[in-house]
């Protein structure tokens, strides 16, 4: 017993007393989420090799950018694509490596921003799953249902998850108690009521058929 005791007090002061090691790289990007293939994304590298090179590489995305004296740089590039066929979100990995071999990772979210429903054609009372993403918060986002100028319905979709702020939910394509024949503008944003100004909003035409049978 004693034997082991002292072992294991030898151990750990040997972690304790071990020397600092070099300062390991670091990197980081400015914000929470990007839309796909729009704005730009602004990295940030620490502790890489001074006066090198470090590349930056997120999916097929990658720019170059020269370490300072002290092992920093900074480097922009735009944010690729996402392989969504719907909107939502999806995270990939960011790494930077300089000419030694240091090397980072830090995620990346990408939104694929906007609206859509699944399926695309249904019957106008028959729920579908709405797609939307883009609408970052805690506020619920509500649905306007309109037809030639005028609010039909005002819905209550679900709150957004994520720093995308993406919602998947179950409702009807339409949700005006009677439906009209023609092309409806459904529009989504933070807003009990329709306001045509509203920031964010995302919207989505559907068209109403009449069918014989």
């Amino acid at each position: 017993m004693r034997a082991r005791g002292a072992a294991l007090a030898t151990l750990a002061a040997g972690a304790l007393c071990a020397p600092a090691g070099a300062s390991a790289a670091e990197i980081a990007v400015d914000q929470e989420c990007y839309a796909e293939n729009s704005g730009t994304i602004t990295v940030t590298g620490s502790g890489y090799t001074p006066s090198s090179t470090a590349t930056v590489v997120v999916g097929p995305a990658s720019v170059t950018a020269a370490t300072d004296a002290t092992g920093a740089f900074t480097a922009t590039l735009t944010p690729p694509m996402t392989t969504l066929k719907h909107p939502g979100a999806q995270q990939l990995s960011l790494t930077g490596t300089d000419a030694a071999g240091l090397a980072a990772t830090t995620p990346v979210n990408l939104a694929k921003t906007g609206v859509d429903g699944t399926p695309a054609t249904s019957k106008p009372h028959q729920r579908i799953t709405w797609n939307i993403a883009g609408f970052p918060g805690t506020k619920p986002i509500y649905g306007h249902w309109r037809i030639r100028g005028k609010t039909r319905a005002d819905h209550r979709m679900g709150v957004p998850k994520g720093p995308c702020g993406v919602l998947h939910v179950r409702a009807r394509q339409i949700q005006a108690k009677r439906i009209r024949f023609g092309t409806w503008l459904v529009q989504f944003d933070f807003n009990r009521r329709y306001d045509k100004h509203a920031t964010p909003r995302a919207s989505v035409k559907i068209k109403v058929f009449k069918t014989f049978g």
